[in-house]
């Protein structure tokens, strides 16, 4: 088993970010273990969105919890599961993203070591997405 974690303070408000973590079929577009994640575009516990990790494994995503700041998800492919949060705080006009991980299974132990910067990557793109949709700013 392998946890990683990280943070960012990101430039827009909650209820950015927290809606780009609740749109399922477009977490591809900006999570790098994924290359496709289909189903309804709803955020919906418990249900098993299919999935395309890197690599063309084939599995599922699952959100288990959805609160107002935070998100827990799940994802498996053969060989390694997921279960993941992201804890959304406000931080004046921002949010500050706290991600963590963790990982089992046979594939997760082969792969540890290219996990170390992967909260980081996540946390990055999500900051860039959200950003792109954050309202401009007036001086």
């Amino acid at each position: 088993m392998n946890t990683v974690s990280s943070h960012i303070l990101i430039p827009a408000p909650v209820a950015t970010v927290r809606q780009i973590l609740l749109e399922p079929t477009a977490l591809a577009e900006w999570n790098p273990a994924f290359l496709s994640v289909r189903g309804p575009s709803a955020a919906i516990v418990g249900h098993r969105y299919p999935l395309t990790a890197r690599g063309g494994l084939k599995g599922h995503w699952q959100y288990r919890a959805i609160g107002a700041t935070l998100i827990e998800g799940h994802w498996e492919v053969p060989g390694l599961s997921e279960t993941n949060t992201w804890r959304l705080l406000p931080y004046g006009t921002g949010t500050r993203v706290s991600h963590s991980f963790t990982n089992q299974g046979s594939l997760a132990a082969l792969l540890r070591p290219a996990f170390a910067g992967v909260a980081d990557l996540r946390l990055g793109r999500l900051a860039q997405r959200a950003e792109q949709r954050a309202p401009a700013r007036v001086s």
